[in-house]
């Protein structure tokens, strides 16, 4: 500000601009459109500092505040006050009154009301300016507020009163600033003691301790930048606090040189304060050395005790020793939770996080102990387990883990008990599969693919013994009437080993497993056989003719067992009478064109079932053959639909 009277002059524009815009607000519709624009002007000169949100919070209340019922001059006055604050700054700034506002500006006195408003706010404002000056110690500003808010109304303020200094006591020897600083550089408020200022030595260190404290519980070494910077300005503010206070106006001026004692008292402590701190953080790198010892050499309970020293001792060193302690005791801490729950996994884990670890070994140990103690129950859980799909599920698990075992750790003692395990396991499986066939043909299967060199023996043993478990399988499902699986174990055991001498026979335990299956539903019963003439002795001759629109397939199971099928009749259709109506008025079967079948067979007791695959076909139907030697057979079937 260029003098003391230039604020008070902006001060009084201001309120003046203040005024006629609230006298402007208040006249509202009843005013002329000069009272419009000298808003709007006053809003944009005011924008130049205010935002435009304010400027629409403040021109709302002073309407709301002049419209109400019951104002009075001290609501014109508030609002004065507020416009005020509003364009004072503006001025303040620099900025000067725009030429169109100038113009409206000049305008005929509104009224004696209205100027008692302006007065009022304009000494209360400058009241106001008047104690800031004031608080800035700016004696000559403050008088020419007070002045300009006498002028408006108000009563003089107190004179202000000039800066007070501190007294100096001169009973109290002067003491050298620069010793009193050194002193305080050392950290302890030695300062402070030597000065005599015994409460704010004791401030200095109970604020010491806290910081101490609060560094040593926080991880005050993962952050070291942070903490000495702390410490730094700590030291600093102590330091040039007591060479301040060892100086006028708070104590007597000391001339000469330095004193003798007090310096080297002074130095020799805070060398000792050096020195603490470098034996210090050599002490942590000494008790690093020792956990880390201990480590190396596997004994992990003593290392963690000793980290667990390290970084409880140490973390005041700011140095790298509490964060390497509590890097190097996970090691120790995740091998012996791996050893605790003996999962192979946690080994993995270990070997992944820590590569170059002191307990690599170790853990390569405990990893090959794992994998071979978990394949070891694996196989133990598929003796006992009847399901042979999970059975054989337990076994491939195992295999896996002895795999790991032979491939991540070969000539250990583990990998050389993997091959005997292995043999036993093969040893058991074959033979359960010559008293469990069916339990036993998923491990089989399995262990018969197994690619480990250990167990290539034990795999063709597998191979070997995997046709009779499979054949013997189906027998076992014949006989317990599970007729859907023992099809499909002869179908397996028909194409997989095509040249076994059992081949012909599993064909015709099929037939029969597939006659059984039809026979065990809901079928409709065959007519028994008729004899229409003789044959060779020794053989049975059974004709068949399909005078149906469908293709036949006839399964017959007794001395032999097969499948015959005759094509559909493509000339026939689907009767309409029923067997019974056909039978008693000589309805015929059969003729010229009709496909027929004739097979040979062994005479005795078939089982036989009679059925079409055509969708929305007749339902099968079942019965049996009596077949003579020496005798021929003619039957013949049509397809009929009842009323």
């Amino acid at each position: 500000m260029s003098s003391p009277s230039e604020g008070p002059r902006l001060l009084s524009l201001a309120a003046t601009i203040a005024h006629q815009t609230i006298m402007a607000i208040e006249r509202g519709e009843a005013g002329t459109s000069t009272d419009g624009a000298l808003v709007v002007q006053v809003i944009a000169f005011a924008r130049r500092r205010a935002d435009l949100g304010v400027l629409d919070e403040i021109l709302i209340a002073t309407r709301d505040r002049l419209s109400r019922p019951g104002r009075g001059p001290a609501d014109r006055t508030r609002s004065t006050l507020d416009w005020i604050d509003l364009i004072y700054p503006v001025l303040l700034a620099g900025h000067p009154v725009p030429p169109r506002l100038a113009e409206l500006l000049a305008a005929p006195d509104p009224g004696a009301e209205a100027d008692a408003a302006r007065r009022e706010a304009l000494g209360e404002a400058a009241i106001r300016q008047a104690a800031a000056a004031q608080r800035r110690g700016d004696g000559e500003q403050t008088l020419a507020w007070q002045r300009l808010a006498h002028e408006n109304g108000h009563p003089l303020a107190a004179a202000v009163s000039a800066p007070r200094r501190p007294m100096v006591d001169l009973s109290v020897r002067g003491r050298d600033p620069r010793i009193a600083a050194l002193l305080n550089a050392s950290g302890v408020a030695a300062g402070y003691f030597y000065l005599g200022r015994w409460k704010r030595a004791l401030v200095a260190l109970v604020a010491t301790a806290l910081v101490l404290w609060f560094a040593a519980t926080h991880s005050a070494s993962q952050s070291p930048g942070f903490w000495i910077t702390v410490a730094v300005l700590g030291v600093g503010t102590t330091t040039f606090d007591a060479w301040r206070l060892a100086r006028p106006p708070h104590a007597v001026a000391v001339h000469g040189p330095l004193p003798r004692r007090p310096l080297v008292a002074a130095a020799t402590l805070v060398l000792l304060i050096l020195a603490g701190a470098i034996g210090y953080q050599a002490a942590g790198r000494s008790a690093l050395a020792d956990a880390r010892a201990a480590h190396a050499a596997g004994d992990c309970p003593a290392a963690l005790d000793r980290y667990a020293s390290v970084q409880s001792r140490y973390e005041l060193t700011l140095t790298s020793v509490t964060a390497d302690a509590r890097a190097d005791q996970r090691e120790c801490q995740d091998l012996l939770a791996a050893e605790s729950s003996s999962d192979p996994e946690g080994f993995d884990a270990q070997l992944d996080r820590y590569p170059n670890g002191l307990l690599v070994a170790r853990a390569r140990t405990g990893r090959a102990e794992a994998y071979l103690q978990r394949g070891k129950a694996y196989n133990k859980r598929a003796t006992d387990q009847a399901d042979g799909v999970q059975a054989a599920e337990l076994r491939r698990k195992a295999v896996a883990d002895f795999q790991e075992v032979m491939t991540d750790h070969p000539g250990t003692a583990q990998a050389a008990a993997v091959p005997p395990e292995l043999d036993s396991v093969y040893a058991l499986v074959i033979a359960k599969a010559k008293n469990q066939p069916c339990p036993a043909l998923a491990e089989l299967y399995y262990l018969s693919t197994v690619s480990l060199p250990e167990a290539k023996a034990g795999a063709a043993r597998a191979r070997a013994a995997r046709p009779d478990a499979l054949y013997n399988c189906a027998l076992k499902e014949i006989a317990g009437g599970d007729y859907d699986s023992a099809i499909t174990s002869l179908n397996a055991f028909i194409s997989d080993y095509p040249r076994d001498p059992r081949v012909a026979q599993a064909r015709q335990k099929r037939i029969a497993a597939e006659v059984a299956k039809v026979r065990s539903g809901a079928t409709g019963d065959i007519a028994p056989l008729e004899r229409t003439g003789n044959g060779p002795t020794g053989t049975a001759i059974v004709q068949v003719v399909n005078d149906s629109p469908y293709a036949l397939e006839i399964l017959y199971s007794g001395p032999v067992a097969d499948r015959l099928t005759v094509p559909a009749c493509k000339t026939c259709q689907v009767r309409t009478a029923t067997s019974l109506l056909n039978r008693y008025f000589g309805t015929t079967c059969g003729g010229t064109g009709v496909p027929a079948r004739t097979v040979r067979l062994k005479p005795g007791s078939y089982q036989v079932v009679v059925q079409t695959s055509a969708s929305g076909g007749p339902r099968p139907y079942s019965g049996s053959w009596k077949l003579a030697s020496g005798a021929r057979y003619d039957n013949c079937y049509y397809a009929s639909r009842t009323f």
